[in-house]
């Protein structure tokens, strides 16, 4: 019975790190954690605009249903897809130093739910560049790669 009273005398704040060094640890993650998906889809941006494959392939390339047809709808999707992940990734990355040089006069909560508000928002640009590209590649193409409208 002694072992389990002496259990709850613990002193559990001990156990936690301190405040202070916990939160200087903070602004640099979440801004980093910020950065990160800008960064990543700017240089998606730039491959998939100068470096795609030429012909259509299972490995490399923003592949759509409409886009896998013909060399053609391949090249235009991945043209499409290179502008419209890089100017998202671009528009982003502006938002996000921007965002992340507010930090300075926030306290950890305020600076996790933005960081988390904005990350929410990045997934959502992301889906709408993605849903852009499978659109137009369906607009300008059919499924077996000739174009719709010539």
């Amino acid at each position: 019975m002694d072992f389990i009273t002496s259990l709850f005398d613990m002193d559990f704040a001990a156990l936690v790190p301190e405040l202070e060094a916990l939160l200087g640890s903070l602004r640099p993650a979440l801004t980093v954690a910020l950065l990160a998906g800008p960064i990543v889809l700017l240089a998606l941006g730039l491959l998939y605009l100068f470096l795609s494959p030429p012909e259509a392939n299972y490995r490399f390339g923003f592949r759509t249903y409409f886009g896998m047809g013909s060399v053609e709808a391949w090249r235009f999707s991945q043209k499409i897809a290179g502008i419209a992940y890089g100017g998202v990734g671009l528009v982003l990355l502006i938002v996000m130093i921007v965002t992340a040089t507010g930090f300075g006069g926030k306290d950890a909560f305020q600076m996790a739910e933005t960081a988390i508000i904005c990350l929410l928002w990045q997934v959502g640009a992301v889906l709408f560049a993605q849903l852009a590209v499978a659109i137009l590649a369906g607009v300008f193409f059919r499924a077996d790669g000739s174009r719709r409208r010539e």
